[in-house]
């Protein structure tokens, strides 16, 4: 139980930090918001064999909040072109919250490059949305087009 409350105290700390990163309200995820799916999901990320039996799968969830601008635009400036172009280019906020539900998820695991290496913590982000087709058709001024590639070897 020790080797949980340490994992738990990380826990929280990373919900701090991302609360603040996306400007959400991240810090509410506490102990009854959180779950420990043990055989639901397989471990992702690199993980040495021996560090399996130490490690625990947290994940939380707050239902009842709402997404917002907010939290969007921290979560565009994150990706390579930060919505300018390429995909991310097609997340308009005005599509986004007329949608009948939306979810903005992140996923965080750490990666090894090659073994004996220093790892790295990849975030992977999620936008997940339900349309009213007949709502969505309605004209809105512009019409938002995927413009031009995003060359994420600029610096």
């Amino acid at each position: 139980m020790l080797i949980y409350t340490s994992a738990f105290f990380h826990w929280i700390t990373l919900n701090h930090a991302l609360s603040g990163l996306f400007c959400a309200s991240l810090n509410f995820i506490d102990s009854t918001r959180t779950t420990r799916p043990v055989q639901t999901y397989e471990p992702v990320g690199d993980h040495s064999n021996t560090s399996l039996f130490s490690l625990h799968l947290l994940h939380g969830t707050l239902p009842r909040e709402v997404v917002c601008t907010e939290n969007l635009t921290p979560f565009l400036k994150l990706l390579p072109c930060k919505g300018k172009a390429g995909i991310s280019s097609l997340l308009n906020g005005h599509k986004l919250f007329d949608a009948s539900w939306q979810s903005m998820s992140i996923d965080v695991r750490p990666v090894c490059p090659e073994k004996n290496s220093l790892c790295i913590v990849e975030m992977e982000q999620t936008v997940d949305m339900v349309l009213d087709i007949e709502r969505s058709k309605r004209p809105h001024g512009t019409i938002t087009t995927l413009m031009s590639l995003c060359v994420t070897s600029k610096s």
